[in-house]
């Protein structure tokens, strides 16, 4: 039987999945194997194993000539000021998600209109970090 939970991480919501699983029972292919919880009495659980569904950026989030945030994370480095003019694939600023650093590309050549965050902060997928027009 699966069971729905709202799960909060570091003030963010979540709904969650998890399919319950009575002693001596056996996942059927595409789940992950459970794991006996330290109470021999309480029953196993196991998630199914599919791929976490995209969070949209709601649609007011951005707009045109905006660079958005491709994933939650750290901003590590700002690579450009403003005014300053920029080609596609030039690199914008640097986000650091899960250990790994990864290179915000300009998406449109411009002029860099306005920067939104700085070496710090941290961002939402979707959020808004620059304008270029």
């Amino acid at each position: 039987m699966t069971r729905l939970f709202k799960v909060t991480v570091n003030g963010r919501e979540y709904d969650v999945a998890v399919l319950e699983m009575t002693p001596g029972t056996t996942p059927t292919a595409g789940q992950v194997q459970p794991m006996p919880s330290a109470d021999a009495s309480a029953p196993m659980v196991a998630m199914p194993a599919r791929a976490p569904t995209p969070v949209a950026a709601p649609a007011s989030a951005s707009a045109t000539g905006d660079e958005v945030a491709q994933m939650g994370g750290v901003i590590i480095q700002v690579n450009v000021k403003v005014g300053q003019n920029v080609a596609v694939g030039d690199s914008l600023l640097v986000l650091e998600a899960m250990k790994m650093k990864n290179h915000l590309l300009a998406s449109r050549a411009g002029s860099v209109m306005r920067i939104l965050v700085g070496a710090g902060d941290v961002v939402e997928s979707g959020q808004p970090l620059l304008t270029i027009q």
